[in-house]
């Protein structure tokens, strides 16, 4: 650093020894300082000043703009970019409503791939979402028929982030959110900048859900209690902790039930509303609190995150499963612990009943991520039907068949 004052100072008292009353620029003068200046920085690098940014890929759908309403209100989000690549979504006009909001936070926005590059440049958390929900009145379409409609997106902001910001936390929300961690996970570790600590699928919505349900039924205050959700993130895959929130009291059929309302409820709210949408509402809620304990994880203290999809430290004290959601603490680094929650009779059955389904997903995205050939998971496999053999019978002659 003295080196580079004591250049400056050199070739200004220079410029002006060689002409003292100049009214013009001295080219020659700016292009060495530009030089000087270069210099410098290989061998003086300047720390990275983190700008406390968070980027939203998919801002312009209706998950992404509550999650974008909710952020712009965060005092640890600095800059929140927004972008979107279809014109009909309109993202630049979601822009100028935030802006309208009188709070601190800097909101940019950007619209189409060719402007992909700044909108994640120095950024510190990038939220990938959007892309195609589930329906009315399809309701029942397969996770992977929805995960070939949103492949594309979820690849095509996991190849920018690798390139304009690898130093970011990755977080999944499009769905199947199972298949596109996977995918994204596969992807940055093709590019060589994988790092497990910083690549998430967000699994808050599932976990929020159970936590409300349990209280609604026990009169508990849900700031005070939390009910993490195992396994995946599918409607198969999702497996709900009640015994971790002390439900060991409820009647098993009860609990049976309760299981059942948090792996179907996109279903149920899909076929309530009218308006043909899901519950976007809960959904961006969700989200956009994920990514605020993320936020404040990696720039004030360890957070606490509900539940989320990540490649566990020890898959031996994880249920065998070397990628699976459990709830986690977020820090400076990124994730710095993991917490597995201890599960009973039922739960265990639920989760080994899941792990076909939750592995045949994982593999789905990571064939797509890799170029290999995708196979179905042997578990998915029908066993053939046995039929026994036709008995043999005596040719039956025409003549005697006329009789």
């Amino acid at each position: 650093m003295m080196f580079r004052l004591s250049c400056k100072k050199l070739l200004s008292c220079w410029s002006h020894a060689v002409v003292p009353s100049a009214k013009y620029q001295n080219f020659v003068t700016s292009d060495a300082l530009v030089q000087l200046e270069r210099l410098c920085d290989t061998y003086c690098p300047v720390p990275r000043s983190p700008p406390q940014k968070v980027a939203v890929v998919g801002a312009g759908s209706d998950v992404g703009r509550i999650v974008a309403l909710f952020l712009k209100q965060q005092p640890v989000v600095n800059v929140l970019a927004l972008w979107d690549e279809a014109p009909e979504c309109g993202v630049l006009g979601v822009a100028n409503d935030l802006a309208h909001i009188d709070t601190a936070t800097e909101v940019e926005a950007y619209q189409g791939r060719m402007f992909l590059k700044p909108a994640l440049h120095d950024s510190d958390v990038v939220l990938i979402c959007g892309g195609r929900y589930v329906l009315p009145p399809c309701c029942n379409t397969q996770d992977r028929d929805l995960f070939f409609q949103n492949m594309r997106h979820v690849r095509t902001a996991t190849i920018a982030c690798a390139e304009f910001c690898p130093q970011a936390v990755v977080a999944v929300q499009t769905p199947p959110v199972d298949c596109n961690f996977a995918l994204c996970k596969y992807t940055l570790k093709k590019a060589k900048v994988y790092d497990k600590r910083r690549v998430i699928g967000v699994n808050s919505i599932n976990a929020m859900r159970a936590n409300q349900l349990f209280c609604s039924i026990t009169g508990s205050d849900p700031a005070s209690t939390n009910t993490p959700v195992v396994g995946g993130t599918g409607r198969c895959t999702r497996v709900p902790v009640f015994s971790a929130a002390k439900a060991g009291n409820f009647p098993k059929t009860q609990v049976e039930c309760l299981t059942r309302l948090v792996r179907e409820a996109d279903d149920i709210i899909c076929k309530v509303k009218s308006n043909n949408e899901q519950g976007h509402l809960s959904v961006g809620f969700a989200t956009a609190r994920c990514v605020v304990n993320i936020m404040k994880g990696l720039f004030e203290k360890p957070m606490f995150l509900d539940s989320a999809l990540v490649h566990q430290a020890d898959p031996e004290k994880c249920y065998g499963l070397k990628m699976c959601a459990t709830p986690l603490t977020m820090g400076k680094g990124g994730i710095v612990e993991y917490a597995v929650p201890t599960l009973n009779e039922f739960e265990t059955k639920t989760l080994e009943d899941s792990k076909c389904d939750l592995q045949d997903m994982l593999n789905l995205g990571r064939s797509y991520a890799l170029g290999d050939d995708y196979t179905l998971h042997k578990c998915k496999y029908c066993p053939p039907e046995y039929y026994a053999p036709c008995k043999s019978c005596r040719p039956v002659l025409k003549e005697n068949a006329n009789r």
